[in-house]
């Protein structure tokens, strides 16, 4: 360590595009499922409460059965409402009801493939090979930032607090460009 620089780091480029970014992001909570309330809704309620104490503002919520029409028109109403992110949990597994990976493919007009990537890989971590059976995804649609999230808690827990809200404001200062 030389003499003139007392343990600090020069600022990264990441770290000043998230300094650039808004502080606070619109986001809608959807939760896809064909059996979850407004009473049961743990990964939807996760997605809320997380967003809002990283100071972000939840615009709406909404549950949607695991149909591809009702899926995509959720996402679609949510992001011309205003939602600058939109956030989902459920639907990224491999039951033949389980259409929200196909449903988010088909909207993304720029995939964010290293989302996925890092959340199998944390996953992987957590619970092992079972990981690979994950398919979230994200990327960007008509200026909004979409994530696909699997429906358990543990999983949203960890794509919010591991990789979406650190990087959040980062995602909408590249948007704005």
């Amino acid at each position: 360590m030389g003499s003139h620089d007392h343990g600090h780091r020069p600022p990264s480029p990441a770290g000043e595009h998230r300094a650039r970014g808004p502080r606070t992001v619109r986001c809608f909570a959807l939760t896809i499922s064909d059996t979850k309330t407004p009473g049961d809704d743990a990964s939807g309620d996760l997605i809320r409460r997380l967003t809002q104490a990283a100071g972000h503002e939840v615009v709406g919520a909404r549950i949607v059965k695991d149909d591809p029409a009702q899926i995509r028109a959720a996402f679609l109403e949510a992001i011309a409402a205003g939602a600058q992110a939109v956030i989902a949990s459920g639907g990224t597994g491999l039951t033949s009801r389980d259409s929200t990976f196909e449903v988010v493919s088909a909207l993304i007009e720029r995939p964010i493939p290293g989302f996925g990537e890092l959340f199998r890989w944390l996953s992987f971590q957590e619970v092992g090979s079972a990981a690979m059976i994950s398919r979230a995804t994200a990327g960007v649609v008509q200026g909004a930032v979409v994530f696909a999230l699997p429906g358990s808690p543990n999983g949203v827990q960890l794509a919010l607090e591991r990789l979406v809200l650190p990087e959040l404001s980062h995602l909408l200062e590249q948007l704005g460009r």
